[in-house]
């Protein structure tokens, strides 16, 4: 279970904060890494 912490704490490091202090839940991480993906798939998609 320790490595799966581990993963969300890295993947809290990549994904944009809401910019408080408040660290991510595993589910808001989750729903932020989705966004984020598809916001870049998106990007990658106009060129």
């Amino acid at each position: 279970m320790n490595s799966l912490n581990d993963a969300f704490d890295r993947l809290r490091d990549v994904v944009p904060s809401l910019g408080n202090d408040r660290k991510l839940s595993k589910f808001e991480t989750l729903q932020m890494a989705q966004t984020y993906i598809a916001a870049l798939h998106e990007l990658l998609q106009r060129d």
